[in-house]
């Protein structure tokens, strides 16, 4: 019993810190440098962007129990892409936070349901629950990118 104990312990530190990870290698996103007619509510001032070089992907939002509202970029996209791309972008991860996808996918990951197909169809449903969210943001779609295809 002790040791199942220790194990879920041991599964819940690492899922609460797990996420502060990527702090150690990424660079700060000045707010100088975002679109802020995109941060105007107070749940998108508490989120914080970062860039570092990512190995797959523009980018991803990052979620902790203990308060971490973060979006990684990938360096490369972030310094190359056109400032349209960047805008639905932002508008896209910052939709995942309005709708609180960040903590579904986390407790998804966590408990381990994310091994459910029916719950990995619907964290990818979220996808486009974020790009309609962007689209109202930014008046953009998806299509109009076709890096994001």
């Amino acid at each position: 019993m002790t040791t199942v104990l220790l194990l879920i312990g041991l599964w819940l530190v690492f899922n609460l810190s797990a996420p502060y990870a990527v702090l150690l290698r990424a660079q700060p996103i000045s707010w100088g440098r975002l679109p802020m007619e995109l941060l105007t509510s107070e749940t998108d001032r508490k989120v914080r962007f970062c860039m570092t070089k990512l190995t797959g992907g523009y980018g991803y939002s990052v979620w902790s129990p203990l308060g971490l509202n973060l979006v990684v970029f990938d360096k490369g996209f972030f310094a190359h892409a056109r400032p349209d791309l960047i805008r639905f972008v932002i508008a896209h991860e910052l939709g995942h936070f309005h709708q609180n996808h960040h903590k579904k996918r986390w407790v998804a990951i966590v408990t381990g349901l994310v091994l459910i197909p029916a719950v990995r169809r619907w964290l990818l449903r979220m996808e486009d629950d974020a790009d309609v969210e962007a689209t109202k943001r930014t008046q953009f779609t998806r299509n109009m990118f076709p890096e994001l295809l």
